[in-house]
Order: structure tokens, then sequence, then C-alpha cells
């Protein structure tokens, strides 16, 4: 059935799980509000932060089934909730965390395409130009260069140089030189400052699912931080994470590069070479 959220595009909930119990940490999380592209990162994270859900619903529906088959000791019961989680539940979270792991490395990448424009270095008429534009509007009253630099239709040979140097070349204040500064970013990068800002909230959506999905795990399992982890980790070696270059996958087995598969490539580690690729696997 669907909820009156999901027929606005809104997935999920505010907690990890479904209802409260009493006496157990039951930790925030936030909704999917984002409509995802097909093929998209964001896609893949919206995937993530669903199957971190239907994992931790699984592993709730078990816990009940398990407490009510009176076959079981309570410490066999305990036993085999724990192995569950570990070989059903663990895996969810970890290819969660890989895909996290994968959107921040892109995002990163985003942001250092973000650039502000620059003057042409060879125009040394201009350099001297917006070198006299700096020293006129620190000659002025700071009310009127406040007017000046808050201006919507300031002049683009102004604005160029206010952005290119220090605020004390200028006189203008930090706060104004860092709107202009904004403006310039949005008018050269428009749709990359959206789709940044766009990834960053799905990266923190889907973190907030998976980690606090991952955490639940634990208490269910009656470990400590440190003990499931060290259970965890050799479930999360085993877990087969694909080698991509340039798009396709480094079949180590078969010796050729084909074309991945959409877990593949929502899963594997982009890297120039088999060092980088196991350095950035293991991080």
């Amino acid at each position: 059935m669907t909820t009156a959220g999901e027929r606005h595009g809104i997935k999920g909930r505010r907690k990890i799980l479904q209802a409260d119990v009493p006496g157990r940490p039951n930790h925030a999380i936030h909704f999917w509000e984002i409509k995802s592209k097909p093929g998209s990162t964001v896609e893949r994270l919206e995937r993530a932060y669903l199957n971190t859900l239907a994992a931790v619903d699984l592993a709730e529906s078990i816990g009940k089934q398990i407490a009510a088959d009176n076959r079981y000791t309570e410490q066999g019961r305990q036993g085999q909730h724990r192995n569950h989680i570990l070989h059903q539940g663990v895996p969810v979270f970890h290819q969660g965390r890989r895909a996290i792991s994968k959107a921040k490395q892109e995002l990163d990448e985003m942001r250092n395409r973000l650039q502000l424009p620059k003057a042409d270095p060879t125009d040394a008429a201009g350099a001297i130009a917006r070198m006299e534009i700096r020293t006129w509007l620190r000659s002025l009253p700071q009310g009127e260069r406040d007017k000046i630099s808050r201006a919507d239709d300031i002049d683009p040979q102004i604005r160029m140089a206010i952005i290119e140097k220090p605020a004390a070349m200028s006189g203008v204040a930090e706060t104004h030189i860092g709107v202009l500064k904004d403006k310039a970013l949005r008018e050269a990068h428009g749709s990359l400052i959206d789709d940044i800002a766009e990834l960053e909230t799905a990266i923190n959506v889907a973190t907030s699912a998976v980690e606090a999905g991952r955490d639940s795990a634990r208490i269910d399992t009656g470990l400590s931080p440190q003990e499931f982890n060290e259970a965890a980790a050799p479930i999360e070696a085993r877990e087969q994470v694909p080698w991509l270059r340039k798009g396709k996958v480094v079949d180590l087995e078969r010796g050729v590069m084909r074309e991945p598969t959409e877990d593949e490539l929502a899963n594997g580690v982009e890297a120039p070479n088999l060092e980088e690729f196991n350095r950035l696997k293991a991080a």
C-alpha cells in the first residue's frame, strides 16, 4: 500500500526502526525526498538507503520469529538472531558504506571543478584598471562602498576587481565578497552547483540510514561496537569489490576488461592500477 509520503516522492521514515521499543535506542534518520535519475550516483545512494531499511525490518521480523520459537533456549535465540544479522545484514550495510564512499569521492571531484572565473593574465591593461578600481573603492566611505558591492547589477569588471584579491585590497566586507563569489560561481557553474548540493544531501540521508541501521543491528546482536566490528570484518572482507578502470570492470580471473553490471558499477572502485585499487578498497 502506497503511503501519502510516497505519493509525494517521500520515502523512508524518521527513525531506523518502524516503531519505538521501550528501553531500546531508535536512532533518528532522514526521509528520502530526492527524485533520483536512473543510473545516477544519487539513485545508487537511494538504493543503499532503502536496502538498509529493508535489512533492518527483516532482522526485526526474524528476531520476532526466533523469539516465538520454543525450540530455542534464550542463548540459542540470541545466537540464531546474531547469525542472521552478521551474514544477511552486514553485507547490506557494507555495500551501503561502499556506495557512500564512492559518492564522496565523486563529490570531491565535482567540488574540484568549481573554479571562480579568472581574469586574462596577459591583459596588463585590465589588471591595472582593476587595481585602480580597488584603490577607488578603498577611498569611498563605508556606506557608499557597501552600496556598490551589494548592487544586483554590479559591473562585471568591478566584481572581478573585488573577488580576485583579499578584502584588504578593496575594503569590501568579507561577507559581501562571499556573496559576489557565490554569484560568480553560480553564473559559471550553475548546474554543477545544483548537482553538488543534491549529491551532498543524498550522501547525508543515505549515511543517516546506513550508520543507524548498522548500529541498530549491532544492538540486536548484544555485541559491543568493537566486538561487532571484529565479527563483521571477515564477512565484509569476503564481499567482492569490482575493480573499475575508465568505467570498465577489470576481470582479473578472465584477464579481460568488460562492461560492468549495475551492481558492479554501484559497488566498484575506480582506480588506474592494481596497487591503487587495493589501497582504495581498504580505505
